[in-house]
Order: C-alpha cells, then sequence, then structure tokens
C-alpha cells in the first residue's frame, strides 16, 4: 500500500511540475491521475514516439500511446511516463520538480546534448533500492 501511495503521489508532483513548465499534460483540468503514470499531449514534440526518442537520447525512458485527442501524422499523439521504478530507487515527489526540469529541458528545441549528463547526475543520487522484501 505504501508503494502504491508513492507511486501515485509522485506521479502526481511529476505531472503538476511539468505543468508548471508549459509541458501540456494530459487531463490537467480533471486532476491529471490517480495512479503511477500520466500522459502529455505530443503534438507539439512531433509525436509521441518522437517524444520518446528525444527523451531516451537524454537517458530518461517513456513509450509512446495513443490519446482520445486529435491525431498526430505518422506517430502517436501522446507520451507515457510512469513513476514505479523511480519510487523503487528512492524518488519522492518532492524530487520531482527538479526532474521536470530536467524532462522540460530535454523536450526544448535548443536542446543541448548535456542533458544526457545532467539526467545521468541527478540519477547517481538514487542508488538504493525500496519497497523490497
Amino acid at each position: 500500500r505504501a508503494y502504491a501511495a508513492a507511486m501515485a503521489a509522485t506521479a502526481t508532483a511529476l505531472a503538476a511540475a511539468l505543468v508548471d513548465r508549459g509541458v501540456p499534460v494530459f487531463a490537467r483540468d480533471r486532476g491529471i491521475t490517480r495512479s503511477h503514470q500520466f500522459a502529455i499531449e505530443a503534438a507539439r514534440y512531433g509525436g509521441g514516439q518522437a517524444m520518446a526518442k528525444t527523451l531516451r537520447r537524454a537517458n530518461i525512458l517513456a513509450c509512446g500511446i495513443g490519446l482520445p485527442i486529435a491525431p498526430v501524422e505518422g506517430d502517436v499523439n501522446g507520451l507515457r511516463l510512469g513513476t514505479p521504478e523511480i519510487v523503487r530507487w528512492g524518488m519522492t515527489a518532492g524530487d520531482m520538480p527538479e526532474l521536470a526540469g530536467l524532462i522540460a529541458g530535454a523536450l526544448a528545441p535548443d536542446a543541448s546534448r548535456s542533458s544526457a549528463s545532467q539526467v545521468t547526475t541527478f540519477r547517481r543520487r538514487f542508488s538504493s533500492l525500496h519497497f523490497v522484501r
């Protein structure tokens, strides 16, 4: 139960921090999420799969998904972000503004190649597993 609650709180915090940075989070007017995952509307980034590839170059894993909104020609129209692994590695809702900044920075049109090293540096702070039996 604690793991599920932490995943949901972390997903909500990450989504809210992305909204604060101008990232179009899906369902932001309806509470974004009540679970461990949420979606971003991907049209402005060329589609969900294109977004996932951009984030992968910055050492952030995500996947494209279809959303019940306008389609993106040649791609899916959404990107799914989930929190199970980052919570297992010890990230909390308090860490999400920093992670949101890294995600938004990697998605920016003028993103530099240093995004991957910044993400790696951030990730190194979380080195022990939580919620393990």
